[in-house]
């Protein structure tokens, strides 16, 4: 039996009671079904309404395509049973958040397809967000200059404060004789929406979601980003209350870099850009001393290690990290005609470096784990990391008995 929906008499209507007709378990979970419901379904890109069935929260909406019924899938239906009057609740906040932002989408649809000749290829709503795929009908790019035009003219119509209204059609020729901007591909129950005058819409698409009665209700639209997507663009887009809270963040978040960076909001990415340059800048000197730094410090080991008296070198560097050292001992790896170890302390990390034998990573996978380390590498080189300065210092000893 096809369930009457009330939202589509009254689209404000936040309770209601309903009497029931049918219980089930649908994979897994428990499903009611009324003679009436208050509560929209998934469908047409836009997510399915929640609330409650007496005290029983409502986790799911869906439809039937083939009866028409509408399921409530519940939490437990054990306290349900047909012919009982149970009263429904509304999640009004989810509820209005979908209308401002279905009523958004078309509105900036519509903008689109007037101003460019751009279509709605394909659309999702998440919890706060929309996504929308556009393309060109002539096939050339979308630009940021028309996403700016065509937002700034949505936005125009939000202002508008012009009515939202919903008519319904008994067949695909009578919904095709309205102005709608895209095809429609079902043939009975058509339900079309309308943004402005009927007669002279700012938009006219046939969808089954729910909207507000005005488009100044949307509130606010605003496209997020914008990307290529399969030979589209896909736009994220937030509208109403979502819409509002986005460019709140954003607001305190540029409010905060700008007082960082000791400027207006107004031109905080020029003063990101010279912040980046002067980074650059610092990150390339620092990048010079630090070679500098190793080529000494390879200098130095050169001359130290055939000096160096007794099974194991080793080798202590307060502020190179275990990436320099490996890096420099595998640039100067024809020095190591004995074992040497080179310690970071601040890294606490053994780089061990051996003429291949004894192997430098049979020495790590056989002794680190001893003192809690792990690691690994070649013959010739290997690295032990430790989580205590004093475990690599009892490694490194044990090394040095090892070999003598």
């Amino acid at each position: 039996m096809a369930t009457e929906r009330l939202y589509q008499k009254d689209v404000y209507l936040r309770e209601a009671d309903l009497t029931v007709c049918a219980i089930r378990e649908y994979k897994g979970k428990m499903q009611v079904a009324c003679d009436r419901t208050i509560f929209f379904p998934e469908g047409g890109g836009q997510p399915c309404d929640l609330g409650c069935l007496g005290e029983v929260k409502i986790t799911d909406v869906k439809e039937d395509k083939e009866t028409g019924t509408v399921w409530h899938t519940v939490e437990d239906a054990s306290g349900f049973a047909e012919g009982q009057t149970v009263h429904a609740v509304l999640d009004w906040t989810r509820r209005f958040d979908h209308m401002q932002m279905h009523c958004g989408e078309h509105i900036l649809s519509g903008r689109f397809f007037e101003l460019f000749g751009v279509e709605n290829r394909g659309f999702h709503m998440g919890e706060d967000y929309m996504t929308i795929d556009m393309a060109a009908i002539d096939g050339s790019p979308i630009t940021d200059e028309m996403i700016d035009k065509a937002e700034l003219a949505a936005n125009e119509v939000v202002w508008a404060n012009v009515p939202v209204t919903t008519l319904w059609f008994d067949t695909a020729e009578e919904a095709k004789s309205q102005p709608v901007r895209k095809e429609i591909k079902f043939g009975e129950d058509i339900s079309v929406v309308f943004i402005g005058d009927p007669s002279a819409p700012y938009d006219c698409c046939a969808c089954c979601g729910t909207h507000p009665a005005t488009s100044g209700q949307v509130g606010l639209i605003s496209v997020l980003k914008a990307e290529n997507y399969k030979g589209m663009t896909r736009m994220t887009i937030k509208a109403g209350r979502p819409a509002l809270a986005e460019s709140v963040l954003r607001s305190k978040i540029a409010s905060q870099l700008a007082q960082k960076y000791s400027c207006e909001v107004s031109t905080l990415i020029e003063r990101e850009a010279a912040n980046d340059a002067k980074n650059d800048d610092v990150r390339r000197e620092l990048s010079e001393l630090k070679s500098a730094l190793a080529k000494a410090e390879e200098e130095k080991l050169k001359e130290a290690l055939p000096a160096f008296e007794g099974s194991l070198a080793v080798f202590r560097y307060p502020l190179m990290s275990a990436d320099d050292l490996q890096s420099m001992a595998r640039k100067a790896e024809a020095i190591f005609t004995k074992p040497a170890a080179l310690y970071s302390e601040k890294d606490k990390t053994v780089v061990l470096a051996t003429p291949g034998t004894p192997a430098a990573g049979q020495l790590v996978k056989d002794y680190a784990n001893m003192y809690g380390g792990k690691g690994g590498g070649s013959k010739t080189l290997a690295r032990a990391i430790f989580t205590k300065k004093a475990d690599a210092e009892l490694f490194m000893d044990l090394i040095e008995k090892h070999l003598r």
